[in-house]
C-alpha cells in the first residue's frame, strides 16, 4: 500500500505543488531582543503571531504512547491549531482537547515529549505537529486507510540550512570579509558566531493528500493554490488586525487569558505586559509583510474580498462541499471572530455569509460541539484606566 502511494504522489506532485521558498531577513540584535521579550512578557499566547514574523515552522512525527482517539494539544486562539481543530470537526472523528499553559508547558511535559509548540496532535500513539501537515495527514489517512505510523514517511522533511543572507553555507567567505586581526577580526568572528546558519525543515508535501481522483486534477491544484495563499498571506494580516491599536490589544489579551490556561498571577502580567508587547509586534508586523500602515483593516478587507472572489458563484471554494482550503480559512477567521476586527471584517465585506455556511456543515458532521472562542469582545470592557 505505502510504495503504492508514494509512486501516486510523485505523479502528482507536479501538478500539485507551487513552489515556495523559505527566506531568512538578515537578523539583528533587535529581533533577538524582541524574542526574548515575548518568550517572557507574552508568555507564549502571542506565539501565534510571533510565528508570522517568520519563525519557521517545524514538523516531525514519533511514537508516544498508544491509542485510538485524537488529541489535540492547542492554544484556544491560535490560528494554526483554530485551523487544525476545525479540520477535526470536519473529519466526523471524535477529539479531545488539551488547553496548554504557554508558560509552563505542563501538558507537553506530561506527553513526555521535548516538543513545545501547537498544535500538536496525538494519533494512534503517533506524535503529530506542523498545522498542514496535520490536516494532509490526517485526510490522507481518512481516504486511503492507510496506518500513521506509515502515512508519516510519505511526508519526509528536508533540512535547509542558509546562511543570515540567505546564500549557499557552502560558498565559502571572501577574503574582504574576513578582516584583518585585532578589534576588526575579532568583531567579525563574533558577527559570524551571533548570526550563525540556522537550521529551516520544510516539508515539500505539506500540501499534498493522498487518495485524490486523478480525474479532480484541476480542483486538487486549485485547493492546494488557495491552501498555500491562506498560510503564506492571510494569516499574515491577523496580528496587525488584532493588535492594532492599545485598546484592541489589550482587549484581545483580555480575552485570551480568560480563554487561556493560566494561573491568577499569569493572567495579570501576560494581559498587560503581553499586550504592550504584541501592540509593538503588530506595528513591526505591518510593515515587515508591506501592510498599509495607516489603515491596516483595509488589507484584511482586500484579503477577505480576494477569497470571496476565488470561491465565485459557488456556496465555498471547494463547490457544492467545503474543501480543505475552506477549513483552513475558516479556522484561521475563527481565531478572531467576535473582536473589533471580525466585526469591521463582516461590515466591509460579505465573508459571514460563506463563514456561517462552512461552519453549519461543520457542526453537521461534528460529534462535538462547535464553540465560539471569542464570544464578541467589547473592546470598552477589558480597559482600566
Amino acid at each position: 500500500m505505502l510504495p503504492r502511494l508514494t509512486q501516486c504522489l510523485r505523479s502528482t506532485a507536479p501538478l500539485l505543488t507551487r513552489a515556495y521558498t523559505t527566506t531568512i531577513s538578515k537578523p539583528r540584535v533587535l529581533n533577538r531582543v524582541v524574542g526574548v521579550g515575548i518568550g517572557l512578557l507574552a508568555s507564549g499566547v502571542g506565539y501565534c503571531a510571533y510565528c508570522n514574523m517568520g519563525t519557521p515552522a517545524t514538523a516531525h512525527a514519533k511514537e508516544a504512547g498508544s491509542g485510538s482517539r485524537l488529541v489535540l494539544y492547542q492554544y484556544a486562539n491560535c490560528p494554526f491549531c483554530s485551523k487544525v481543530r476545525a479540520y477535526l470537526h470536519y473529519s466526523g472523528e471524535e477529539f479531545d482537547v488539551v488547553e496548554v499553559n504557554p508558560i509552563t508547558k505542563e501538558q507537553h511535559k506530561a506527553l513526555g515529549t521535548s516538543y513545545r509548540k501547537v498544535p500538536l496532535v496525538m494519533a494512534d500513539g503517533v506524535e503529530l505537529v506542523e498545522s498542514s501537515v496535520i490536516v494532509s495527514l490526517l485526510d490522507s489517512h481518512f481516504n486511503t486507510g492507510t496506518p500513521i505510523s506509515e502515512l508519516v514517511k510519505v511526508y519526509p522533511k528536508v533540512n535547509i540550512e542558509k546562511d543570515p543572507n540567505g546564500k549557499d553555507p557552502d560558498v565559502p567567505v571572501q577574503p574582504s570579509r574576513q578582516g584583518p586581526d585585532g578589534w576588526s577580526g575579532w568583531f567579525v568572528n563574533l558577527q559570524r558566531k551571533w548570526w550563525r546558519p540556522k537550521e529551516i525543515w520544510e516539508y515539500p508535501n505539506r500540501y499534498q493528500v493522498m487518495g485524490w481522483d486523478p480525474d479532480t486534477a484541476e480542483h486538487q491544484q486549485k485547493e492546494v493554490h488557495w491552501r498555500v495563499w491562506v498560510d503564506k498571506h492571510f494569516v499574515h494580516l491577523i496580528s496587525p488586525n488584532v493588535y492594532r491599536t492599545r485598546r484592541e490589544s489589550l482587549a484581545a489579551f483580555d480575552y485570551f487569558t480568560q480563554n487561556g490556561n493560566f494561573t491568577t498571577w499569569q493572567k495579570t502580567y501576560t494581559k498587560y505586559i503581553g499586550a504592550g508587547v504584541m501592540y509593538l509586534i503588530g506595528r513591526r508586523l505591518t510593515k515587515r509583510h508591506g501592510l498599509d500602515a495607516t489603515n491596516v483593516r483595509l488589507d484584511l478587507y482586500a484579503g477577505a474580498n480576494k477569497w470571496l472572489h476565488g470561491v465565485g458563484n459557488n456556496k465555498f471554494m471547494g463547490g457544492d462541499q467545503p474543501d480543505l482550503a475552506d477549513i483552513s480559512m475558516f479556522g484561521m477567521c475563527s481565531a478572531f471572530e467576535g473582536m473589533e476586527c471580525w466585526q469591521d471584517l463582516v461590515q466591509h465585506t460579505k465573508i459571514e455569509p460563506w463563514y456561517n455556511r462552512v461552519k453549519a456543515v461543520l457542526q453537521e458532521r461534528s460529534k462535538s460541539e462547535l464553540t465560539v472562542v471569542n464570544p464578541c469582545v467589547d473592546p470598552s470592557t477589558a480597559v482600566n484606566e
